[in-house]
């Protein structure tokens, strides 16, 4: 898997699922509440990658690749002492690779219209292709084409 400035990202196994939850009900208010069955479903499926340091797991991107032409971004997190050093986007840069491996050719995410992540999103190349009402709150959703 790529790294980068003393950051690994690798396939997530159990050993990581408490530092995974950690992170994820950190952030509770961006990625709403995450259940570990689910977090464990998408370990052993092999799609969630973890970006540790030395200090640990700092960052994880959850995802599932559809049985047709589409990979699905459930939640990505960079802890927050972690952000604005790329992290975010090795993670990313992992997922895309792992879908054109899995020959999927869309990535599909959809995040809260009032988060910064937005922007991040943008940058990285994605295009903002349909608003959705969401259960409580506005959801842009985005997709890219990889190849």
């Amino acid at each position: 898997m790529t790294s980068g400035n003393n950051i690994n990202i690798r396939r997530a196994n159990l050993a990581d699922i408490d530092a995974i939850k950690q992170l994820a009900d950190a952030h509770r208010r961006e990625l709403g509440f995450v259940r570990q069955p689910s977090l464990l479903e998408s370990i052993g499926r092999q799609e969630l990658f973890v970006a540790q340091n030395d200090d640990g797991v700092v960052g994880f991107i959850e995802f599932h690749h559809r049985r047709d032409s589409q990979t699905t971004l459930y939640n990505i997190v960079v802890s927050a002492n972690y952000r604005r050093k790329n992290i975010g986007r090795l993670l990313m840069k992992n997922l895309e690779a792992d879908a054109v491996k899995q020959n999927k050719s869309v990535i599909l995410l959809k995040c809260p219209e009032e988060l910064l992540a937005n922007s991040f999103y943008q940058r990285l190349g994605y295009t903002l292709t349909n608003v959705e009402p969401g259960k409580s709150r506005r959801l842009n959703v985005w997709t890219k084409e990889v190849t």
